[in-house]
């Protein structure tokens, strides 16, 4: 690939969604391969974690069962999209290497694959909070049509991630474990179990936590809750400021990634 095509390997990458869609699909379709329920397989896993976690820790956080269930389900379901994308995006290119050096496609593809793969999964399981929701009664309101624009920047967001760590993991290995203890200790500071009312004064730990602020913008529309303005700002500004970042380590390491692998 030339060093034109490197510059552009994103937009190239993003803009061949013919292929990166393919290969995402045929790897749903593997992994799930003579499975009677397929990827809802997954979606039972996450049911079942929903509701025990539900009913233990709305006792311990003293929450109502009817409002905390679909909170809960709904945070687990976007934090595992998420931490997902975040593990696999580190070894992605890693795990590409044979078709890196095979195919002169752009990076970008292999990104998008993997984060379109998860992508599905997500669509698969956020049912889930809906039916709790049915469970007890209630309904998606008028702010249920908000949630499309939230999961564009949520999966955005994944692609440029799964980009950026994908380069760095490929150039230094270590990355991989420190950003494994790095999603470890974030799930418990960011309020996927817990509610940001419960903090009281200390609610900057939510304020000034991107994570909340990516789970929020697909959550609240779920739960009927108006999107704060602050988690469309952080959302939007993640999806600039990244791509921007990772446009600059494409553009730079592009053409020796090949040789990292």
């Amino acid at each position: 690939m030339n060093n034109k095509k490197s510059k552009n390997d994103l937009a190239l990458g993003i803009c061949s969604f013919r292929i990166w869609g393919t290969l995402g699909w045929h790897d749903i379709k593997q992994r799930y391969r003579r499975s009677i329920l397929g990827p809802f397989w997954f979606t039972l896993s996450t049911a079942i974690m929903a509701v025990v976690l539900g009913v233990l820790y709305s006792n311990i956080l003293n929450q109502e069962i009817a409002d905390y269930l679909p909170f809960l389900a709904a945070g687990l379901v976007v934090w595992q999209f998420m931490s997902t994308s975040v593990l696999e995006g580190c070894n992605i290119f890693i795990a590409s290497s044979s078709l890196i050096k095979q195919i002169d496609l752009p990076l970008t593809v292999y990104a998008c694959r993997a984060v379109w793969r998860n992508f599905i999964i997500l669509l698969h399981s956020l049912p889930i909070v809906i039916l709790s929701l049915l469970i007890f009664g209630e309904m998606p309101n008028e702010e249920i049509f908000l949630l499309p624009f939230g999961l564009i920047l949520l999966a955005l967001n994944a692609v440029w991630l799964t980009v950026a760590l994908g380069i760095l993991c490929a150039r230094y290995r270590d990355v991989l474990p420190i950003v494994s203890n790095f999603i470890q200790i974030a799930f418990f500071f960011t309020p996927v179990m817990w509610s940001p009312d419960i903090l009281k004064g200390r609610s900057w730990i939510a304020t000034y936590n991107p994570l909340y602020h990516l789970i929020e913008i697909v959550r609240a529309p779920i739960l009927g809750k108006t999107i704060l303005i602050e988690s469309w700002y952080w959302s939007i500004s993640l999806v600039f400021i990244g791509f921007v970042f990772s446009q600059y380590l494409m553009g730079r390491y592009r053409n020796r990634i090949a040789y990292w692998l």
